[in-house]
């Protein structure tokens, strides 16, 4: 049987629990308050909610080792990326000043992700703390002796911030090595 004292703790052994499996929100975020009856009242996201730069919440590299090259995404705790939201293109300009690309994301092997539903695009796999690419190499060679070393990796992500944030799609270019 539940007391008049023990009640409140349960309320907000329950309101903590809630924000926890929701992902919680940032630690400068006010989450709730309490009056003085002791009724837990909660606050959505407020002015003094700050989110991260796209590029220091998601900071992505190139490492190239003899014949291997591995796209590397560091994500900030409390995001994550999504899988089809990511493209891996070669640049490849032309003598005429216009670019051919050519997609490579169908040959590049990304590791595994996490299956979850997400509210607005259903079933998706998505990226915590790190995602890799490893790229086609072969066909990278290729290209890059084509464009006579002038062509650039095109490569594009998206994410999101638990606390409420999806960023746009980002388009990042990275020099070939």
């Amino acid at each position: 049987m539940i007391n008049n004292m023990t009640a409140p703790l349960f309320l907000l052994i329950a309101l903590w629990a809630a924000n926890s499996v929701a992902g919680g929100l940032k630690s400068d975020a006010n989450t709730s308050s309490w009056s003085s009856d002791n009724n837990a009242k909660t606050s959505s996201l407020d002015s003094t909610t700050s989110f991260l730069a796209v590029d220091d919440a998601f900071r992505v590299s190139l490492n190239h080792d003899g014949d291997e090259a591995t796209l590397v995404w560091i994500i900030a705790p409390e995001h994550y990326l999504y899988r089809h939201a990511f493209s891996v293109a070669i640049n490849i300009p032309n003598s005429d000043g216009s670019i051919e690309q050519v997609v490579l994301t169908p040959e590049t092997r990304f590791s595994q992700g996490i299956k979850t539903t997400d509210d607005y695009f259903g079933p998706v796999e998505i990226f915590y703390y790190q995602a890799t690419a490893q790229l086609p190499m072969k066909s990278m060679t290729e290209l890059k002796k084509l464009s006579n070393k002038q062509a650039q990796l095109s490569i594009q992500y998206q994410g999101c911030a638990e606390a409420g944030l999806c960023y746009p799609v980002q388009t990042r270019q990275i020099s070939l090595p």
